[in-house]
């Protein structure tokens, strides 16, 4: 090899290099756009009775941040069952109060959360790392058993919040859990039960740059630009002061279903139960039959129902307390 050919080895790599680093932070340059507002998701986000909604109660998690949820007493004599009760993408306990009150005229005591990111809890739309929402609910669990130490304990939650219940379902801390309760849950973008993301069902602007080169990032060990806003939400001007706007990347791969939802539906097999409205306009409902029941997953749906409608109307606030007992 001539010497004169030594400069060209070590430039060609740096130029690449320098290239890809390019590449990269055009990808990590540009945030999420905000889509247009969603009617039907606001529509019923306002239908949500709130009245009898307790004033928020705050527990402290390991990291000393103090986190918000809602406490929903049984009726005397039902200190036996106990049910976590989480929100969906960029709500808040509000969003959970008819549901987690009728729990209560049942019988079973509900906790509705504000998870980290969202509501009174943390600074919305982020959490400090991946896996932190985990750490979060085992730190409840804890606080929670002060109070309950013999009571048998259900995770309910909806759209993002039921991918959030079948990630847990399928892991270590699902064990905590006598069963599962899924509400129209979002099982990920390619999953059989997502309806496409366009039209009447745009609920998400994602900015796929940003998460490819923040994925890629991560897989390189590097966690800096975690903070970055991913996806946006459809939400309604007037609604800004109450809901989350956008999630970090962070919160985005915390705060929903596990890469392998059908793993995680078979190692809860039997302890797994979804509800969905046929009328669900983000979901593909009857998909939930087709490839859940095989799974282990007992799915009912409910007639007259869309995807907001399941965590307040009559019928579907039924087969919820059903569920339940």
């Amino acid at each position: 090899m001539s010497i004169s050919a030594l400069p060209r080895l070590v430039l060609w790599p740096l130029a690449a290099l320098g290239l890809a680093a390019l590449v990269l932070v055009g990808m990590l340059a540009t945030p999420p756009k905000r889509p247009p507002p969603l009617a039907s998701i606001h529509a019923g986000a306002m239908a949500i009775d709130r009245s009898g909604k307790p004033e928020l109660s705050r527990f402290q998690a390991r990291d000393g941040t103090w986190l918000a949820y809602r406490l929903y007493p049984a009726a005397p004599g039902g200190a036996d069952r106990l049910a976590i009760v989480t929100h969906g993408s960029s709500a808040s306990s509000d969003e959970m109060n008819v549901v987690a009150r009728e729990l209560a005229r049942n019988g079973v005591t509900a906790v509705a959360i504000d998870a980290r990111g969202h509501g009174a809890s943390g600074a919305r739309g982020d959490i400090a790392y991946i896996g932190q929402l985990d750490d979060d609910l085992s730190d409840l669990i804890a606080e929670l058993r002060k109070s309950y130490p013999a009571a048998k304990l259900d995770f309910i939650g909806h759209s993002a919040g039921g991918g959030f219940v079948l990630r847990i379902a399928g892991g270590p801390l699902g064990r905590e859990f006598d069963r599962f309760i899924l509400l129209s849950p979002y099982l990920g973008y390619r999953a059989p039960t997502n309806r496409a993301n366009n039209g009447a069902g745009k609920w998400v602007e994602a900015d796929i740059p940003r998460i490819i080169a923040l994925a890629l990032l991560d897989r390189l060990g590097n966690s800096w630009a975690q903070s970055l806003p991913s996806i946006a939400f459809a939400n309604a001007p007037e609604a800004t002061m109450f809901v989350t706007q956008s999630y970090s990347y962070r919160l985005l791969a915390d705060y929903g279903p596990p890469s392998d939802w059908q793993a995680a539906f078979r190692a809860a097999a039997g302890r797994v139960t979804v509800i969905a409205g046929e009328d669900d306009e983000l979901m593909n409902s009857p998909a939930y039959k087709t490839h859940l029941e095989p799974l282990g997953a007992k799915v009912t749906l409910v007639a007259g129902v869309n995807h907001m409608g399941v965590v307040y109307q009559p019928a579907a606030l039924a087969a919820i307390t059903a569920a339940a007992k």
